[in-house]
């Protein structure tokens, strides 16, 4: 599934994104995820765009060639028959996101969107594009394509696969400890705080009503006019700057990682 503008235009105004005719995802605003609580929130999110773990063969031999076996979906449904506790927060995590009730399946291996006898059928590759669509509709950054696991990978295949995705991992993680650092005292309460005093409309009273990805898209662009306006003077009063510092702020929310 290509996500295209038509795809942003929707997660920016709040109109759901039908995944054929099994389901639809709808972009959440700020009071939903208040109202449900944050923390919940970032625990559906992790739930529901979960891929499996990357093992190395030393920590636990079985676990590993079970791993290579089961492609991310398969995965996922062995979870949710086997601990409750997953069942639970991904049947919840549908129901945020979706606003359906679904059955996990391990055989065949499929989601139930809705009432069993309609027969709402999330198969492999839907579930994957469902997931492509939250990650990106709530900020998550997802680096590169998709890695994902077929069922007719042959072993050297999946090896490399696992490999390079826990490479990436890695990267991510990196990345993820060093932007925590940059922004250690900034809780959500803060941005959302903040945000309201940009003189771009927004205030204590209507910034609940905006979706996630339109309250995180305003946020990415006030940092990039505020630090353009910041370089601009600098350079007018004689600064040397590199190319890239001068950067318009009006530009592609994708151009977030070369900032």
């Amino acid at each position: 599934m290509n996500l295209t503008d038509a795809y942003v235009l929707k997660f920016q105004r709040g109109s759901p994104v039908f995944i054929e005719d099994v389901c639809a995802v709808y972009p959440a605003t700020l009071g939903e995820i208040v109202d449900l609580g944050y923390d919940t929130f970032q625990l559906y999110l992790s739930a529901i765009t979960a891929t499996k773990p990357s093992l190395k063969k030393t920590e636990d031999a079985a676990m590993q060639q079970l791993l290579e076996k089961l492609t991310d979906f398969q995965f996922l449904l062995m979870m949710t028959a086997i601990d409750p506790q997953t069942n639970e927060t991904l049947k919840n995590a549908f129901y945020f996101f979706c606003k359906e009730n679904v059955t996990f399946s391990l055989d065949p291996p499929q989601i139930i969107v809705g009432p069993l006898e309609e027969k709402h059928l999330l198969t492999e590759p839907l579930f994957y594009d469902l997931q492509r669509i939250i990650r990106r509709m709530y900020f998550l950054e997802q680096e590169g394509e998709e890695i994902l696991f077929n069922d007719n990978d042959d072993e050297r295949v999946r090896k490399l696969k696992m490999q390079y995705r826990e490479n990436r991992e890695k990267v991510r993680a990196a990345k993820a400890r060093q932007a925590s650092k940059e922004h250690t005292d900034l809780s959500f309460s803060d941005l959302i705080g903040s945000v309201t005093i940009n003189n771009c409309g927004l205030n204590m009273s209507n910034v609940w009503d905006i979706t996630y990805y339109a309250f995180h898209d305003q946020l990415k662009r006030m940092g990039w006019r505020d630090q353009y306006d910041i370089n601009n003077k600098a350079a007018l009063a004689g600064a040397k700057l590199k190319k890239n510092q001068l950067k318009h702020w009006m530009r592609s929310i994708a151009d977030s990682e070369k900032s």
